[in-house]
C-alpha cells in the first residue's frame, strides 16, 4: 500500500513538472512571437499573442510554429491616421527570417466613433450591422445603409429608407441612388500582396475588414498594411 501511494506522489510530481515545464515554454514562445510582429509591423502597439498548449510538442521539434492567436490594440493603417486594432490567426509561421506564415486571416476593425466622425451623411450613428443616415427635407427620413465590398473598394449600399416611421421599397425609389449614396461613402482599401478582402462588416464596435491569404512574408504586410 505504502509502495502504491509513493508511486502515486511520484507520478503527480511528474505530471506537475511537466505541465510546469510546458507552460513555462509556452509562455516564452508566445513572448518571442510578440517581439517578431513588433519587429516586423512596426506600427504595431499593445500586442498579445497566444499558442495553443496541446501544439507545444509539435512547435518544439518543428521549423515552425503550427498555429497562432495574435491581437494588436492600435495599428495605424498606411495612408491615414486612422487607429484600428487588429485580430490575427495565422498556421505555420516559420521559425527563421524572414517570417513566412502559410495561412493568415486577418481582420482589422476601425472603430465605431471613427467611422461615424468620417461618415459623410447627416446624423450618421450605427444601428445594429447597419450606419443609420438622416434624409429628405429637414432630416425627416431615416436610411440605413450596409456596408459592401468590391475588389479592393469598401462603400455603403442603401437597404431601407423611411420618412416619418413610415418604410418606403428602396424599389420606388430613383434608380440612381444607389450610385449617389456608393460614389459618395466608396474608399480603396491598401491590400497587401497575396492577401483578398473576404468581407466587411459594421457592429457597434466598428467597421470590421477581414483578409485572407497564404504564404505571406510577415515583413512586406507590415510595410504595405
Amino acid at each position: 500500500m505504502k509502495r502504491k501511494h509513493l508511486a502515486f506522489i511520484a507520478t503527480s510530481s511528474a505530471f506537475v513538472l511537466f505541465g510546469a515545464g510546458a507552460l513555462t515554454t509556452q509562455a516564452l514562445m508566445t513572448s518571442r512571437i510578440e517581439k517578431r510582429i513588433n519587429t516586423e509591423l512596426p506600427k504595431a502597439s499593445d500586442i498579445t499573442a497566444s499558442v495553443p498548449l496541446v501544439d507545444m510538442p509539435q512547435n518544439l521539434t518543428s521549423d515552425s510554429i503550427k498555429s497562432a492567436e495574435i491581437n494588436i490594440g492600435s495599428y495605424s493603417l498606411k495612408g491615414s491616421k486612422v487607429e484600428s486594432s487588429i485580430a490575427i490567426s495565422a498556421n505555420n509561421i516559420s521559425k527563421s527570417k524572414p517570417t513566412l506564415v502559410g495561412s493568415l486571416n486577418v481582420t482589422a476593425t476601425i472603430p465605431a466613433a471613427t467611422i461615424i466622425k468620417s461618415a459623410e451623411f447627416e446624423n450618421a450613428e450605427i444601428v445594429g450591422n447597419a450606419l443609420q443616415v438622416s434624409v429628405g427635407a429637414s432630416g425627416l427620413g431615416k436610411a440605413l445603409l450596409t456596408p459592401k465590398f468590391s475588389n479592393n473598394a469598401i462603400y455603403f449600399q442603401l437597404q431601407s429608407i423611411s420618412i416619418l416611421g413610415n418604410p418606403i421599397p428602396s424599389s420606388s425609389l430613383p434608380a440612381d441612388i444607389q450610385n449617389q449614396i456608393k460614389s459618395k461613402s466608396i474608399r480603396e482599401l491598401s491590400v497587401p500582396k497575396g492577401l483578398k478582402l473576404k468581407s466587411v462588416s459594421l457592429s457597434s464596435k466598428g467597421l470590421s475588414v477581414n483578409l485572407q491569404g497564404s504564404n505571406i512574408q510577415l515583413g512586406k504586410l507590415g510595410s504595405t498594411l
